[in-house]
C-alpha cells in the first residue's frame, strides 16, 4: 500500500490517501485532517460573522478535492472557518464520516446541520491492558473483490499528560488493507449434521483358523521398476515482490501542536504493536522545541524538538512538518518564547543520533533514517512501509539552504507547480 500526504490549505490541514501500488484495484480511501479553506481567506472568515451567502463565496467548490471517506478534526481549528468548511458536506451523506474530539464534536452537533450518526466523538485513548476498555474507533475498508475480507482503519485520540485544555493531543491512525486475493490458508468449515451418524455394527470374534491364516506372511510382489523422474531446474531468486509492500499495515501519528513521546509511548507499545504497524510510516508533527513548565526545571524551552524522541523510538520513515493556526500566530509575535526549528536542523540532529546508534548497535543491518519533509500548500509526498516512494512539487525541503554550520547544501531545486488544492466538496 501507498500513503499519499497532501498539504491542502493551512499548516495543519492534510489529505491522506491510502491507495494500492499495483494498478487501480479499488477506489482509494481518503482521510481529511483538519479541513480548512485556502490560506489567504482565513483572516476574512475570522472577521466576518457566519452567513451562508458570504461564506459560500469564500469556500471553493468540491471539484478540486475528492470526497473524503473520513474527516478528523482536532481542537486547533477556528470555529468560523470550521463551520464554513463542514457545511460544504451534504447533511445526509452516506460516504463521509466525521470524527472529532469531545468539545469539537459537541460544537458541530450544535449546528444541527448533519444527520444523526455522521458526527462521532473521539474519546481519549486508554491502555486496554490496564483499563480493560478499547476506545479505538474502527472503520471497515471495502474489500477488493466480491465476497472478500474487509480491511480496517483505526483512529485513536491520544491526549498529553497534564494537558487540561487538550490542545497538545495526538491522533493515531493505522490502515490495514484488505487482501488482494483469497487466502490459501482459509479452510472451509462444513456444517455439522443435525443427527449423529449411526455407529457401525461390532466385528465378529475371530476363530483359531482365522488367526493362523493371519500369522502366515503373504508372498511379496515383484519389485517394480521406478521410472526416472526429470530433474527440476532451480529458478533464480526473485526480488521482493510488490504484494509484500501491498499487504503491510501503514501507520500515522498526527500532532500539529506537538506531543511528547512519554504520552505516545503507551499507545505505541500497545496498539501499534498489536496491529503490526511499526515502524511508523509518517509522523505529521510540529517542529517546535519542547516546552519546559515551571514545575519541572523552570520555564523555558529545550534545545531539542518535541517529536525527535518519537521519530527515533518508532523508526518513522518520514517526518512531515505541521503548524497549527495558534503556532503560526505565535511565530509572528515577538513575545513568542517557543523556538521553531527548521527542517534541515532537525535532519542533522536525527542523522547524528542515528549514526551514533549504529556505531553502538551490534546488528549488521543499519536502520533506515527518517526523512524530513516541509510541504508547502499543494505539495504532496507518497510513502510506503519502506520509506519515501515519490516526491512531487517540492520546494523548501529540496532547496539549497544553510545547515547548522553555515554551509550551503547544494541540493537541486525542483520545479514547483501552483496548488490545485482548495477546500471542499
Amino acid at each position: 500500500m501507498a500513503l499519499k500526504i497532501s498539504n491542502t490549505a493551512s499548516g495543519d490541514s492534510f489529505l491522506l490517501t491510502f491507495t494500492p501500488l499495483g494498478g487501480k484495484i479499488r477506489e482509494p480511501f481518503n482521510v481529511l485532517l483538519n479541513p480548512a479553506p485556502e490560506e489567504p481567506m482565513l483572516n476574512c472568515l475570522r472577521s466576518l460573522p457566519y452567513s451562508p451567502s458570504r461564506h459560500s463565496q469564500l469556500v471553493y467548490s468540491p471539484r478540486y478535492l475528492p470526497e473524503p471517506d473520513l474527516v478528523i478534526i482536532t481542537q486547533s481549528r477556528n470555529n468560523h472557518s470550521l463551520e464554513a468548511t463542514l457545511r460544504q458536506i451534504a447533511p445526509t451523506t452516506t460516504k463521509t464520516a466525521i470524527l472529532a474530539e469531545p468539545s469539537v464534536a459537541k460544537t458541530i452537533r450544535g449546528w444541527k446541520h448533519f444527520a444523526d450518526g455522521i458526527v462521532k466523538t473521539l474519546y481519549p485513548w486508554q491502555d486496554p491492558r490496564q483499563k480493560g476498555k478499547d476506545r479505538v474507533v474502527r472503520l471497515p475498508v471495502p474489500p477488493c473483490y466480491a465476497g472478500g475480507e474487509n480491511g480496517e482503519l483505526t483512529v485513536s485520540f491520544v491526549p498529553q499528560k497534564r494537558d487540561v485544555k487538550g490542545t497538545h493531543a495526538a491522533i493515531g491512525i493505522t490502515y490495514r488493507p484488505p487482501p488482494l486475493k483469497p487466502s490459501l490458508f482459509r479452510r472451509h468449515v462444513s456444517t455439522p449434521p443435525e443427527t449423529p451418524p449411526q455407529l457401525p455394527a461390532p466385528l465378529p470374534a475371530p476363530s483359531m483358523g482365522t488367526l493362523t491364516a493371519r500369522l502366515v506372511p503373504p508372498t511379496p510382489p515383484d519389485t517394480p521398476v521406478l521410472a526416472q523422474l526429470p530433474q527440476r531446474t532451480k529458478e533464480p531468486a526473485l526480488p521482493l515482490p510488490l504484494p509484500y509492500i501491498q499487504g503491510q499495515t501503514l501507520s500515522v501519528i498526527f500532532s500539529p501542536r506537538g506531543t511528547p513521546y512519554s504520552s505516545i509511548k503507551p499507545y505505541a507499545t500497545s496498539h501499534l504493536v498489536a496491529e503490526a504497524a511499526l515502524p511508523l510510516t509518517a509522523l505529521i508533527h510540529s517542529f517546535d522545541a519542547e516546552y519546559i513548565p515551571w514545575w519541572a526545571l523552570g520555564q523555558g524551552t529545550s534545545h531539542l524538538p518535541i517529536g525527535q524522541e518519537t521519530a527515533l523510538a518508532l523508526g518513522a520513515r518520514a517526518w512531515v512538518g505541521a503548524r497549527s493556526q495558534r503556532s503560526e500566530a505565535a511565530a509572528r509575535s515577538r513575545r513568542s518564547r517557543r523556538r521553531t526549528f527548521l527542517w534541515h536542523e532537525i535532519q542533522e540532529m536525527l542523522d547524528r543520533t542515528e549514526a551514533r546508534q549504529r556505531r553502538v548497535s551490534s546488528s549488521r543491518r543499519a536502520p533506515k533514517t527518517t526523512q524530513m519533509l516541509d510541504l508547502n500548500q499543494g505539495e504532496e509526498v507518497t510513502l510506503t512501509s519502506e520509506g519515501v516512494w515519490e516526491l512531487a512539487c517540492t520546494s523548501r525541503h529540496r532547496s539549497a539552504v544553510p545547515d547548522a554550520l553555515g554551509v550551503v547544501n547544494n541540493v537541486p531545486r525542483m520545479n514547483r507547480v501552483p496548488s490545485p488544492y482548495y477546500l471542499s466538496w
